[in-house]
């Protein structure tokens, strides 16, 4: 039995339309940023004073130091690796930089210092993964007491305070032609690693390491230098974090960058980043990041119980993930 030819030409056209529709939904961030658009219109709408000029700001640089972070995350991630001590090193990266300007040193060797030891830490993480074998997971975990305790010995387990200078303050809290710094930092970064994802050889590299780690070097990629450098990277943009905070805040406590390891991969997988390696987008972590900030914002405004401010910033989670993974699934 022959079907009629403009019911197959209507049918073809429908599922093609279809599919291109799921294609533009997958592409670079743009499903994840529906996602953001939904969740802003709820609470323009709910929360009060959610559209003030000074409660946009706000969100944007609170975000921005989970996004810091998440950039070094998705780095790693990509690998298929996980990097649960970013959070500690963000904290103890704060206190040395703090702590040496308490002590008389420059904004700019203690900023330095701060960075080194952010770089040191996660190389040392992917040396002692890749060279002894142990895995991803038991090794940042281990290291996230590790920083987590060095933190806690430098301050004493009190707060480092009155060491700010103008200088220092102003990197977190000075305006560049009325824009942020943190932004305009946070921007010039995501720039950078957004070109590398997209138009170097060590991003491609870093993709087909997470997709399969043994053809790529069966192809002749270093894997274990690549590896190495993901965490290198993750505990440098942990580091960068976590000066940029202790400038906002202007002290450091001991238990400053607690949580921010699971915010961040938190916000990556958001954006669209595999747990399992191979698939990573530095726009959807930024977007990611951006949704947990206005969670946490609009959970604020609408006087919502810590209790429940959990479950609910839980399930937005598993809400968006699901959704970023049901239209990947479509693709």
């Amino acid at each position: 039995m022959m079907m009629n030819p403009k019911i197959l030409t209507h049918s073809y056209k429908a599922a093609h339309s279809k599919n291109r529709f799921f294609i533009l939904m997958t592409r670079d961030g743009v499903g994840v940023s529906v996602i953001l658009v939904l969740l802003f219109l709820f609470l323009a709408v709910t929360a009060p004073n959610f559209l003030t000029v000074g409660n946009l700001l706000n969100v944007l640089v609170q975000s921005l130091f989970v996004m810091l972070v998440a950039f070094g995350t998705v780095f790693v991630l990509s690998t298929g690796g996980i990097d649960l001590s970013v959070g500690s090193v963000l904290g103890l990266a704060g206190g040395v930089t703090g702590w040496l300007m308490m002590s008389g040193s420059t904004m700019w060797i203690a900023i330095s210092a701060g960075l080194f030891v952010g770089l040191l830490i996660g190389t040392i993480n992917g040396l002692i993964i890749t060279k002894l074998g142990v895995s991803a997971f038991l090794v940042t975990f281990a290291m996230l007491y590790i920083a987590r305790g060095l933190l806690f010995l430098l301050t004493k387990d009190e707060p480092i305070r009155n060491f700010v200078t103008p200088e220092f303050a102003f990197l977190a809290q000075g305006k560049v032609l009325g824009i942020p710094m943190p932004v305009l930092i946070t921007l010039v970064i995501f720039l950078v690693l957004y070109f590398i994802f997209k138009s170097t050889s060590y991003g491609r590299l870093v993709i087909a390491t997470g997709s399969n780690t043994e053809a790529a070097r069966l192809s002749g990629v270093s894997t274990d230098r690549i590896k190495i450098s993901v965490y290198a990277i993750s505990g440098l943009l942990a580091a960068a974090a976590g000066i940029l905070l202790t400038s906002r805040l202007t002290s450091v406590q001991p238990l400053m960058g607690s949580e921010y390891e699971l915010n961040a991969i938190a916000a990556a997988v958001i954006g669209g980043t595999s747990l399992f390696g191979g698939k990573a987008s530095v726009v959807g972590v930024a977007i990611g990041a951006l949704i947990l900030g206005l969670v946490s914002n609009g959970l604020d405004l609408l006087s919502v119980n810590q209790f429940y401010r959990l479950i609910i910033t839980g399930l937005i989670i598993i809400i968006a993930v699901t959704i970023e993974r049901y239209l990947a699934a479509k693709n």
